[in-house]
C-alpha cells in the first residue's frame, strides 16, 4: 500500500468520516472525577476462536466457566468484530485505530516472513505511555517481521516493526506470527526495558530464552509460560497504572495441549476436536487466574479487563464455533469478523448488561485513550466506546464497518447508512493514513 502523511482536515476529505468518527467524545471524564485512579487495563486475545465457542456465547461443548462469569459479572458485547478474518491485519487495526482501508496492511504473509508496521505508526501502547502508564504485551506481537527488530540470536538489527519502537516496556513470548504457532519451541524471547519483571535487557535487543530439547521432551508449554509472565507482570507493576496486551495462541493449529482436560471420555470425538476444546478450556482457566490475581492485589475494580478473538474460527462443525454466522477465518463474512467481546470492570460496568452496539477493533484505541486522559491520535478511523462500557451519556455510532483487501471486502452498514457501495468505498480506501501524534 502507498502512504500519504494526511491531516485531520485531509483525511475528513478524502476518507469522509466526520467528525464525530474521530472524536474521542467527553475527554477523560472518568479520570477526571476527583478521588478516580486511572484504571488499569488487560486486553485479552485469543487466536481463532470464534463468536460461538464460548458458554456465554451459546456454546455447549466446550467448558469456559471463567468467562461465562466474567460476561456475567459484566457486559457483553454482540456485535464487536475482528479487524480483518485473518490474524496480522486484524492485529494492525487493533494496534493502530485504522480500518484495513487506511492501515499499514492488509496483508498477512507467511513462511516467516510479514509486513511491518512503520516507525512512524502510533500504537495504543505508544499512547498510553504518554499518560504514564506501564505498557507490557506477552504473547503474539506479528507486527515486525522475521527477527528483524533486535532479537540478538538472528539478527542484531533493527526493523521498523521492532517492540521497542512502539511504546513497549515489557515484552515475552514469540514475536514472530508463523514461528509462535508452535507449542513447544526450544526458545521464545524477551525484552524489559527497566528490569521491571526480570533482569534488564541489553539497549534495545531482545533476549533470548533457551528452552533446550523442548520441541522433543515438551517440558513447556508456550500458553503456560505466557500466563506465568503474564502474572508476573501484575504483580511486577500493580502499585501503577498499567497496560497488559495478552495476545495468546491458543486454539489456532498446531492443536497441540498437555491434557485434554475433561473430554477424553467424549469418544465420538476426533483428537483434533478433543485437543481444541482442551486449549480453550485451558486457555479459560488461565484467565481466571488472572482475575484472581487482580483481586489478591486488589486491584480488580479499577481494572479494565476485555477478552476477544483475533478473528473467526476454523471448521469445527460439532462445536458450531462461529455460532450459526456464515463463513469463519479467512472469509469476509459475520462468521470471519463477528468475535467475543466481554468488557469486565466492577468499578464501572454493572453486572449483566448486554450491547449490540456496532464497533470493532479499531474502537480500543480511542476507549484506552479516553478513560487515560490523552486524546488519541487524529485522524483514526476508531470511536470511543466509553459511553457504551458505563452505560450513560451519548455514544456515537460508526456509519460503517469497513472491512477488505483488493476486491475481497464486507460493508457493515450502520441504521442510518443509506449509501451505495461504490461511494462508501472511495472513502473507506485511500492510501496509507498516518495519523497525527500528540495531537496539540
Amino acid at each position: 500500500m502507498s502512504e500519504t502523511r494526511t491531516t485531520r482536515r485531509g483525511f475528513l476529505k478524502t476518507a469522509g468520516l466526520g467528525i464525530a468518527a474521530i472524536a474521542a467524545g467527553p475527554m477523560a471524564a472518568w479520570a477526571a472525577e476527583k478521588g478516580k485512579k486511572l484504571p488499569n487495563f488487560i486486553f485479552i486475545m485469543a487466536d481463532d476462536l470464534g463468536y460461538g465457542d464460548l458458554g456465554c456465547y451459546g456454546q455447549k461443548l466446550i467448558q469456559t466457566p471463567e468467562l461465562d462469569d466474567m460476561c456475567a459479572k459484566g457486559l457483553k458485547l454482540t456485535r464487536f468484530h475482528a479487524g480483518f478474518p485473518v490474524c496480522l491485519p486484524s492485529r494492525c487495526t487493533l494496534m493502530t485505530g485504522l480500518h484495513t482501508g487506511h492501515c499499514r496492511t492488509n496483508k498477512n504473509g507467511g513462511g516467516g516472513r510479514h509486513p511491518m508496521l512503520k516507525t512512524e505508526d502510533t500504537t495504543v501502547a505508544t499512547v498510553l505511555k504518554t499518560a504514564g502508564y506501564t505498557t507490557a504485551m506477552v504473547g503474539k506481537w506479528s507486527l515486525g517481521d522475521h527477527f528483524i527488530g533486535c532479537v540478538k540470536k538472528h539478527q542484531n538489527t533493527d526493523g521498523s516493526g521492532a517492540i521497542y519502537k512502539h511504546g513497549w516496556d515489557y515484552y515475552f513470548g514469540e514475536p514472530n506470527q508463523t514461528y509462535c504457532h508452535k507449542y513447544y519451541p526450544n526458545e521464545l524471547y524477551r525484552y524489559d526495558r527497566t528490569g521491571l519483571v526480570d533482569k534488564k535487557t541489553d539497549g534495545n535487543r531482545l533476549d533470548v530464552v533457551p528452552l533446550p530439547g523442548n520441541s522433543k521432551s515438551h517440558k513447556h508449554y508456550t500458553h503456560d509460560l505466557l500466563t506465568a509472565k503474564a502474572l508476573e507482570f501484575i504483580d511486577a507493576a500493580r502499585d501503577k497504572p498499567f497496560f497488559l496486551y495478552l495476545p495468546y495462541t491458543i486454539p489456532h493449529a498446531d492443536y497441540d495441549v498437555p491434557e485434554i482436560e475433561p473430554y477424553a471420555k467424549a469418544a465420538d470425538w476426533s483428537k483434533r476436536e478433543k485437543a481444541v476444546a482442551s486449549m480453550i478450556t485451558r486457555m479459560d482457566r488461565d484467565i481466571g487466574r488472572i482475575i484472581k490475581r487482580l483481586a489478591k492485589h486488589g486491584i480488580d475494580k479499577n481494572t479494565l479487563v476485555i477478552f476477544t478473538s483475533d478473528n473467526g474460527p476454523n471448521k469445527f462443525p460439532r462445536f458450531n464455533s462461529s455460532g450459526g454466522l456464515e463463513g469463519g477465518k479467512g472469509k469476509f463474512t459475520l462468521g470471519g469478523l463477528r468475535v467475543p467481546g466481554i468488557a469486565y470492570w466492577p468499578a464501572a460496568i454493572s453486572p449483566g448488561r448486554t450491547s449490540d452496539h456496532l464497533s470493532a477493533f479499531w474502537d480500543i484505541m480511542p476507549t484506552f485513550a479516553e478513560l487515560a486522559g490523552v486524546k488519541p491520535p487524529a485522524p483514526i478511523d476508531g470511536i470511543s466506546m466509553v459511553p457504551t462500557l458505563l452505560g450513560k451519556g451519548d455514544q456515537k455510532k460508526h456509519n460503517y464497518l469497513y472491512f477488505g483487501a483488493g476486491k475481497s471486502r464486507l460493508i457493515i452498514r450502520g441504521e442510518n447508512e443509506k449509501r451505495g457501495e461504490a461511494e462508501i468505498l472511495k472513502e473507506a480506501v485511500t492510501p496509507v493514513v498516518v495519523p497525527k501524534f500528540p495531537v496539540t
